[in-house]
């Protein structure tokens, strides 16, 4: 089987990013205490897929509503909420990063490992930051965690990882094809080599992303009327100087906005 899109399979999908959520959560924990003026009990997450951070967050005493534009994830992470018998902690909606409301207001939001790349346009990247503000208290953040351009890419190089569960292992090959700085484009190529109780299978997904630059982040969001940069962390819950030049050489940062 090849040139499946992922997005349909959320059980593969689950597996492949199965790692452990723990040291990132408790990096969420931190920056909900130095950066939200009051206590954080709710929680939202555009684009959660198959729900890891859903089945999480209640662990550390966190209500947590995600959203996603897949029927077929939200579908998988509701199941796994009743699974896990999360029921009135964690709840999966399908919902666009560009159009949702809320009727209830969220302490903060999260965004992890470049979803909100998918949303290419400066109109609605606007739009999303608008309507998420929206859907926070005052004073309440949205960490985004994404990768901005790199200085010298190098196409060869491959993001890659193997994970296992149920029988099922998953070899997982994600590498940058080319950015389109001109464009702001950054094309993108996820290869799978998926053993599935001794079936074979190879999947192949070509993703298009919004290319980052850290002005365009912090222009966008800010003319959305709803937030402002305050800090931003690397992976190892480092803080970078905001006028630190940002690349994709530094990895996956996470960028702390605060709402109005």
């Amino acid at each position: 089987m090849t040139e499946d899109k992922l997005y349909n399979l959320p059980k593969y999908y689950d597996i492949a990013f199965s790692w452990d959520t723990s040291f990132e959560i408790e990096l969420f924990c931190k920056l909900f205490k130095k950066y939200v003026p009051f206590e954080v009990k709710k929680i939202l997450e555009p684009a959660c897929g198959t729900g890891r951070f859903l089945l999480d967050f209640p662990k550390y005493g966190y209500k947590i509503t995600g959203y996603d534009n897949s029927p077929k994830m939200i579908s998988y992470a509701n199941k796994c909420i009743l699974d896990e018998g999360l029921k009135g902690m964690a709840s999966a909606v399908i919902g666009d990063m560009r159009s949702i409301e809320f009727n209830t207001k969220f302490d903060v939001a999260i965004n992890s490992i470049n979803s909100l790349g998918y949303i290419l346009s400066d109109e609605d990247i606007i739009e999303h930051f608008r309507i998420t503000g929206e859907s926070l208290k005052n004073k309440g953040i949205y960490i985004v965690h994404l990768s901005c351009a790199c200085d010298k890419l190098d196409p060869n190089e491959d993001e890659g990882w193997t994970l296992e569960r149920d029988g099922i292992k998953i070899k997982t090959m994600w590498n940058i094809e080319k950015e389109d700085k001109q464009q702001k484009i950054s094309h993108q190529i996820c290869r799978m080599e998926i053993d599935d109780n001794g079936e074979q299978i190879i999947l192949k997904d070509n993703h298009t992303l919004r290319l980052w630059l850290l002005d365009d982040l912090i222009n966008l969001s800010h003319q959305s009327g709803q937030f402002t940069l305050e800090a931003i962390y690397n992976e190892s819950f480092k803080q970078i100087s905001l006028d630190t030049h940002i690349s994709g050489e530094l990895g996956n940062l996470y960028y702390v906005f605060r709402n109005k």
